[in-house]
């Protein structure tokens, strides 16, 4: 899994990026003015990131452009 280096809002720690069990790239998020009936091109996965040591969790978009 890639690893990119994000440190933690609260405390400065790393954060350690995780994944939602029930998916394996994260949660699907899409744009709603991007709908269409079979396709939505305006999405993009998010993946909570989560600090080892104070607890902290914040969600990122893997590419937040998509969504535009």
């Amino acid at each position: 899994m890639e690893q990119e280096n994000k440190q933690c809002e609260k405390c400065g720690d790393t954060l350690v990026k995780c994944y939602v069990a029930d998916g394996l790239k994260g949660l699907l998020v899409k744009n709603p003015e991007g709908d269409r009936l079979f396709s939505n091109k305006k999405n993009t996965n998010i993946n909570p990131y989560v600090c080892g040591s104070c607890g902290f969790a914040i969600w990122y978009a893997d590419e937040p452009k998509k969504l535009l």
